[in-house]
């Protein structure tokens, strides 16, 4: 049933429980098995993993997902499959045949268990559960010799052709198609217009055809693709090397998530969008389009309930420099958080803005955290609007909070997230020089595991916890410890700093918003609040 190519995987050390022996003989193997179990390990999983030319059939053994065991066997046809029956106690046991791309397993591929296991959880197409009649099967076909057979498995059935069409939603699966196809654009006409087409082929000798599977796979609704015309023939016909199992898996896996999330738009909460491109060093914005502006929203169960609405729009292009934009960001900001507020009365509200950091931390303390404010992440890795964090992290950020004592009546608050940025550390320097002393230090950085980046505040919910956090912070700077002043030092992402302004709130100090300068950070911002409002004032000498 096997031959000795992976022979010599056994005969080195690599690994004490990669097991040593082919079994030749049914008593030799139950023995086996009766030893494993007799120092108290046991199996919930069997596997049995094929190389593609099937020279090569391995047994896996696993308990509670992890792999304890590998061996061979290569038996009589009847005893191959007593002794399958031995081993997954008479298929009470999970029972899998799996088949692999390679062509042919080689040393390389197989060093320690954890080899075998990731070359396991790889293949999702090629599988199959087994039974005791499909076990017969399978060494019966097996021992009648390896060469692919001619004919076909089973035609679609009407439960896979519907749950097929149900999971496509009647469009194209491969990946950047999505045409319709029940409805031809050019002459009006409505019918069936695409392809049920067959990921492993439902003939051995078709396309991605596998021995045994793929009979077996002809009617599994998993193992098949609505397609067009175009790409059933692409696929099938014209580049079928370039388009492997796995690939069109991954397509069909897409297509079915993508579908459903935009599917799921339906129930979100409608929220106005809106758009404030500040520029940054001259540089333009780009106005985020529609699939950007929907997966940013869906992080917080939110649709967009108009198009998207720019605000500011060319204000860039009207300032001649930073220096202009940052004499008159005070009342650039105004205006936005108040047309924002004019047009949401209080409702919540979707906001892509970006430009300095002094000018999203003034927004989000311009704009105040008793309405709900939601804004997105430009997120450099990936060049495009979006959280890249599924779920919201509990240790996202540490604070570091020094001893405040009654002589202090300044603080800096330093928070690096993009980076560990040396200039902060030169701006703290000189603030201790004209202090003539050293003031406290609140230190705001990530862990060591997730490092620097501009992902560092990954998911809008640990954007609100650092607000949450800051808001307390400041108060009780003001409200325990009698502190008048906090100099804001800030290298973090765009969504970010409007959390961090958002922290701003009555019964706190004023703020000193700082911005990279030439040599150290400079003063940008004050912010303070006179008892009725939170008011934005730019520091005098920088816009003089």
């Amino acid at each position: 049933m096997t031959t000795n190519n992976l022979s010599a995987v056994t005969q080195i050390p690599l690994d004490q429980a990669l097991n040593k022996n082919i079994f030749t003989d049914l008593n030799s193997a139950k023995q086996y098995l009766d030893h494993l179990k007799g120092t108290g390990l046991q199996w919930d999983h069997v596997g049995f993993l094929s190389d593609a030319s099937y020279h090569n059939l391995l047994t896996l053994l696993f308990s509670n997902s992890e792999l304890i065991d590998i061996f061979r066997f290569s038996l009589q046809r009847d005893d191959n499959e007593k002794l399958v029956s031995y081993i997954s106690d008479s298929y009470v046991i999970d029972t899998r045949l799996r088949v692999s791309e390679k062509e042919e397993f080689g040393l390389e591929d197989f060093q320690t268990l954890e080899s075998f296991k990731e070359l396991w959880d790889e293949i999702t197409v090629s599988s199959n559960r087994l039974n005791a009649k499909k076990t017969t099967e399978l060494f019966k076909r097996w021992s009648l010799g390896r060469e692919k057979v001619t004919g076909r498995g089973n035609q679609f059935s009407e439960s896979t052709k519907r749950i097929v069409m149900e999971e496509s939603h009647g469009r194209c699966m491969f990946s950047g198609c999505g045409s319709r196809l029940d409805f031809d654009s050019l002459s009006g006409h409505r019918g069936n217009f695409g392809y049920m087409a067959h990921n492993i082929a439902a003939s051995e000798s078709g396309p991605r055809g596998v021995m045994y599977l793929s009979k077996n796979l002809a009617d599994e609704p998993s193992n098949v693709l609505l397609l067009c015309d175009v790409h059933h023939r692409l696929v099938d016909r014209i580049a079928t090397l370039d388009y492997p199992a796995s690939k069109l898996q991954a397509m069909r896996t897409i297509h079915i998530q993508l579908c459903n999330n935009l599917l799921n738009a339906l129930s979100y909460t409608p929220v106005p969008v809106y758009f404030i491109p500040w520029s940054v060093n001259g540089q333009s914005i780009e106005m985020p389009d529609p699939i950007s502006i929907s997966k940013s929203l869906n992080v917080f169960n939110c649709r967009a309930k108009h198009d998207l609405t720019p605000l500011d729009w060319g204000v860039s292009d009207s300032m001649q420099n930073s220096y202009e934009f940052h004499k008159r960001c005070s009342e650039h900001i105004g205006d936005c958080v108040n047309q924002i507020k004019a047009w949401t009365k209080g409702s919540s509200a979707a906001v892509f803005v970006l430009g300095p950091t002094f000018a999203l931390i003034g927004f989000g303390a311009k704009f105040g955290n008793k309405s709900k404010l939601m804004p997105m992440l430009r997120y450099r890795d990936a060049s495009s609007w979006m959280w890249p964090g599924v779920q919201p992290r509990e240790d996202a950020f540490i604070i570091d909070e020094p001893k405040i004592d009654s002589k202090h009546s300044e603080v800096i608050v330093s928070i690096k997230l993009t980076f560990p940025a040396a200039m902060i550390d030169s701006t703290i320097d000189h603030l201790n020089q004209q202090a003539q002393d050293k003031l406290p230090i609140i230190n705001i950085y990530p862990p060591q595991s997730y490092g620097y980046g501009n992902g560092a505040i990954a998911h809008p919910l640990e954007g609100e916890k650092l607000a949450n956090r800051l808001k307390e912070i400041f108060t009780n700077l003001n409200q325990m410890y009698g502190i008048k002043k906090v100099h804001l030092l800030v290298c973090a992402s765009n969504a970010a700093c409007v959390y961090i302004g958002q922290a701003v709130d009555r019964f706190q100090p004023e703020f000193i918003v700082y911005d990279y300068g030439t040599k150290m950070m400079e003063p940008k911002l004050r912010i303070y609040n006179d008892g009725n409002t939170t008011v934005i004032e730019c520091i005098r000498k920088n816009c003089e």
